[in-house]
């Protein structure tokens, strides 16, 4: 079970991702919320992060630093709060720098 789920995130999300990143396909960041972090820790170790060309792993709650020129991936739960902090990301964009595309992926509870 483990292991699949690591090739669902590693592998199954992450390539479909970088086939359609906008900035670059090497450096992209992943932004999780508390419950997607839970399963993702225990799957994917850290040299798996960097292998599978994650830059950076932020979490969704807390204040980020903005990254204009790289691609992100949402990996959340669908809850209220996550949502809504997700949109919060977005409301706070300047005119000039709105994303160019978004892919978010869901995790299921």
């Amino acid at each position: 079970m483990r292991s699949y789920a690591k090739w669902r995130i590693l592998i199954d999300m992450l390539d479909c991702v970088k086939k359609h990143a906008v900035c670059s396909r090497d450096y992209l960041i992943l932004i999780m919320d508390s419950s997607a972090l839970k399963v993702f820790s225990s799957c994917c170790k850290l040299f798996d992060v960097y292998r599978a060309g994650l830059y950076h792993i932020e979490r969704l709650e807390k204040k980020r630093k903005k990254y204009p020129k790289t691609d992100a991936i949402y990996f959340i739960s669908p809850t209220k709060e996550s949502i809504e902090c997700l949109l919060n990301d977005f409301r706070k964009e300047p005119k000039n720098e709105d994303p160019k595309a978004i892919k978010i992926k869901d995790r299921k509870p």
